[in-house]
């Protein structure tokens, strides 16, 4: 239906005219289309917006002064319609991006996680290896973090005897192990579970 009148228009729009309504749509909702592009990234979603904001309208007061009026109040649903939905796709991204860095931080707790224990396998095979006493040494020194003194007090063994074991154990250890399994043994990196 074609109007002629602005009057008439808003009075059968106000009294919830269809044919009102429509006229209304396909003369501003390209318009609309176009401002709501200022809040999404795609025209799909720019055509969702011009639709809500459409169905807002219709659902809301329907008195207007003018076309004017009715044309700010579009414009302004509209802006809200865009807001909500930029905030509404933030959150979403939020979600998106925290749930990556919690999958990235579990992955990297779980790969650290194999290396460590395929770093103790490795160790744990290296010390059965060797002498009982010299296993028992490097348990205590390197695994257990105690001195010397506090082996050779604990074994009741004199403390040379401690430190030549010692490197005797070391220079064994360091053909059985990776460079960077021996180095962490020696940094006493380790809490050696009995495996």
């Amino acid at each position: 239906m074609m109007y002629d009148s602005e009057k008439k228009l808003l009075e059968e729009f106000s009294d919830g005219r269809e044919s009102a309504f429509q006229h209304i749509f396909h003369r501003y909702y390209a318009r609309i289309c176009y401002f709501a592009t200022h809040f999404v990234s795609n025209s799909q979603d720019a055509e969702d917006i011009a639709e809500e904001s459409f169905i807002k309208l219709w659902g809301g007061s329907r008195s207007f002064e003018n076309l004017t009026h009715l044309k700010a109040s579009l414009y302004q649903i509209a802006r809200r319609v865009g807001i909500n939905h930029q905030l509404a796709e933030n959150r979403r991204a939020g979600r998106v991006n925290r749930y990556v860095a919690e999958q990235d931080e579990f992955q990297q707790g779980q790969d650290n996680t194999i290396i460590y224990s395929e770093t103790m396998a490795q160790l744990q095979v290296a010390l059965n290896l060797l002498p009982d006493k010299a296993q028992q040494i490097i348990r205590l020194t390197y695994l257990d973090g105690k001195t010397n003194q506090e082996v050779a007090d604990e074994m009741g063994i004199a403390l040379q005897t401690v430190k030549n074991q010692k490197l005797r154990a070391l220079a064994l250890l360091r053909k059985h192990l990776h460079k960077e399994s021996f180095l962490l043994l020696l940094m006493g990196a380790f809490v050696l579970e009995k495996i």
